[in-house]
């Protein structure tokens, strides 16, 4: 097996340290109160990236040209498992803005989730949607995705994107309280973070231009710093849902965010 440098130091170096944060954080989050629902769906989305990293380092070993293939399926299975946590994501941040709305029954919740897994399904379907040729000699090129793929991906993630920091943003301005303010700012610099590395995926899989791929590769500090931003502002205390309609609780909430 073949790899070129810089795609070996992303997939196995970078997506290596990212993976065994989120398994940490996962881990952590869950054993808090794994029957929260809360607590479930942002395990889940952690969860989901690192079944496609994993999944990154699968089909990036492959190395036979007969199997071309099958790397191209894994590639889609894995943007497909960055679709699904896309949905744990924005599932979360709606129930943290309404933990009493209708997306608080089960039916409303399942519902939401299998269309985002039907969404993320159809990216299969796309004719010739992403190319990784493997060379004689073993080396696995990057994967290439054409216009309608890149734009389909775009059309799942876009929306997501907006939804989630204008949700996000109406909880940041209902805080009065410098110390609860300050933690939805974190979150919110995290999941602008963590969009990044979506966005920027799909971008330098389309374009792909060899100095954008390595520029993607050097800020991946971005997306790690995203992640702990996340867990640090709401995951690592979180333990019930934000009740935006009782202010008058927002003192006790701070003692426990202090506490931890």
């Amino acid at each position: 097996m073949a790899v070129p440098i810089w795609r070996f130091i992303l997939i196995y170096v970078v997506y290596t340290f990212i993976c065994a944060i989120l398994i940490f954080i996962s881990y952590n989050i869950l054993k808090r109160d794994i029957k929260d629902r809360l607590n479930q769906f942002l395990a889940s989305f952690f969860l989901f990236i690192i079944f496609s990293l994993i999944n990154n380092f699968i089909y990036a070993s492959i190395s036979d040209p007969s199997l071309e293939y099958l790397a191209t399926f894994l590639h889609i299975l894995s943007v497909y498992f960055i679709t699904v946590a896309g949905g744990f994501l924005l599932l979360f941040i709606i129930l943290l803005y309404n933990p009493d709305g209708k997306f608080s029954s089960s039916k409303y919740q399942i519902t939401f989730l299998i269309i985002y897994n039907m969404v993320g399904i159809g990216s299969f379907f796309i004719e010739d949607g992403v190319k990784i040729n493997i060379l004689q000699d073993g080396t696995q090129l990057y994967p290439v995705w054409n216009f309608f793929f890149f734009l389909y991906y775009l059309a799942i993630l876009v929306p997501n994107i907006i939804v989630s920091l204008i949700i996000s943003l109406k909880i940041y301005n209902k805080f009065r309280i410098e110390a609860l303010a300050k933690r939805m700012k974190l979150f919110l610099i995290g999941l602008c973070c963590i969009y990044y590395m979506g966005f920027a995926v799909g971008l330098t899989n389309y374009l792909n231009i060899p100095l954008l791929r390595n520029i993607f590769t050097l800020t991946q500090a971005i997306p790690i710093l995203g992640v702990i931003l996340i867990y640090y502002s709401i995951g690592r205390t979180l333990k019930h849902p934000f009740d935006l309609n009782v202010y008058q609780n927002q003192n006790n909430y701070i003692s426990k965010l202090n506490a931890h």
